[in-house]
């Protein structure tokens, strides 16, 4: 029993390491649903937003920014409604008129 354990844990094991799921060897898995050049680097584009977002939003500081904690609550809504790069372009004058008000007062 314990043979036949280990044989289809090996099984298993061997098999899950076999697939990637990267990007490149999905689409070559599902050549005719990969996507195509231009969608490809519209969404490399909007991954780089996504992480445009995580800096913009948690920035390394020592205080509560509630700034960036505002904008960092209206991003998750605001995903659901637009694509990455607008949303980042939203957050972006968002902080930077917040800040001028904040300074202003």
């Amino acid at each position: 029993m314990k043979f036949i354990t280990l044989l289809s844990t090996l099984l298993l094991v061997g098999a899950s390491q076999a697939t990637s799921f990267s990007y490149d060897d999905i689409a070559k898995r599902n050549s005719g649903a990969a996507l195509t050049d231009e969608k490809f680097i519209e969404a490399k584009m909007h991954g780089e937003c996504l992480v445009g977002l995580k800096k913009l939003n948690f920035k390394k500081n020592k205080q509560f920014d509630p700034i960036a904690e505002w904008t960092n609550f209206r991003t998750v809504s605001l995903l659901e409604q637009f694509p990455p790069c607008q949303v980042l372009v939203m957050m972006e004058v968002a902080q930077k008129e917040l800040k001028k008000q904040l300074v202003s007062e």
